[in-house]
């Protein structure tokens, strides 16, 4: 029963090697966990940002609760490192990636990275790894919504940073400085199809690009990604 409500989470490599997580009850993240971001050749960080302005009581734990069980049925071998909002999983046996979580008031971070071997050329992710996380966290939170139902008029995006804004050339107007750190001031962009990508919050007249997004979505010919201001 309380596997079932995301009470606690089972993740078992084997009939004998069973092992039961309880995700409300953690300490918090090392500073570590949040420097572990993707290289240029792995897929962008995913944001799920949801739009009433805060991620609901409860609802990360039974995230990764959920998230924990695919872990062991996709054939994860090694146990996840679990913390008060941050989560850090090892995916893939031939192609093994780090995926970490993190959530913040408003959004939850997903991030994939490719482990390499020492002395190594790093090479990509996998695109495949990477639409099947997607897959996973699309299928989850309609799963979720049907479950709880004060979760009804939940209203999510799933989004990118402006790439613009990341690299310093707009000036927080909350704290008067550039590069601001503070997640409130994170310019998210919607991610959509059908349009080029443009930040509303700068006058360059550039059209943007984020790399390392088509390994989240497939590229269709004649498409393009359109991102609209959160």
């Amino acid at each position: 029963m309380m596997e079932r409500f995301g009470l606690i989470a089972k993740f078992s490599t084997s009939p004998n090697d069973v092992k039961y997580f309880v995700p409300a009850q953690l300490k918090s993240p090392p500073k570590d966990l949040a420097k572990m971001e993707p290289s240029p050749t792995d897929p962008c960080p995913l944001y799920l940002h949801f739009v009433n302005g805060f991620v609901p009581h409860g609802f990360f734990s039974q995230f990764v609760s959920r998230l924990i069980s695919w872990c062991s049925k996709i054939g994860s071998v090694q146990p996840p490192n679990l913390y008060r909002d941050g989560a850090w999983f090892v995916v893939g046996r031939q192609v093994i990636c780090d995926m970490t979580l993190i959530c913040k008031k408003k959004f939850i971070k997903i991030s994939l990275r490719r482990r390499t071997q020492d002395e190594a050329v790093a090479v990509p992710t996998s695109p495949e790894t990477a639409r099947s996380v997607r897959s996973f966290l699309e299928d989850t939170l309609q799963d979720l919504l049907k479950q709880f139902q004060y979760l009804g008029n939940l209203r999510y995006e799933f989004c990118v940073a402006c790439p613009y804004c990341l690299q310093g050339h707009q000036v927080c107007a909350n704290h008067n400085q550039t590069l601001c750190t503070h997640e409130d001031c994170l310019h998210l962009l919607e991610i959509k199809q059908g349009e080029h990508l443009i930040c509303m919050k700068s006058f360059s007249g550039k059209v943007l690009t984020v790399r390392g997004l088509e390994n989240w979505y497939p590229q269709r010919t004649g498409q393009v990604w359109s991102m609209n201001k959160t």
